[in-house]
């Protein structure tokens, strides 16, 4: 199902008044360039900008997925431990880390 359905609907329940007919996703090809373009401006103009933090990665849609669109759920999972020496240090010198994605270890250089 289309996840950004989710959002119009709560916009339509709380009496949006727009022209429904013209809506369009963002990620269309054709609209994607002119969504490109419209933050490339914001961010010039200092309205919009990027920062450290948490999101929603969807690995399907290649774009973060906003709060309201994620299903949450509970899954038993395990920790895994390293230590990555620091650099110029001594034996005992690391930096703990923890994930539950080893796999992704190897991308860490």
């Amino acid at each position: 199902a289309d996840k950004g359905g989710a959002i119009v609907e709560q916009m339509r329940r709380l009496g949006a008044s727009a022209d429904w007919s013209r809506e369009r996703f963002t990620l269309e090809p054709d609209m994607s360039e002119a969504v490109s373009e419209a933050f490339f401006r914001l961010h010039e103009q200092g309205l919009v900008y990027r920062g450290t933090r948490m999101v929603n990665w969807s690995p399907n849609l290649q774009t973060a997925v906003s709060d309201l669109e994620v299903e949450f759920s509970e899954e038993k999972g395990k920790l895994y431990y390293f230590k990555y020496p620091v650099a110029g240090g001594g034996p005992d010198d690391y930096l703990p880390v923890a994930t539950t994605r080893p796999e992704t270890i190897l991308g860490d250089s």
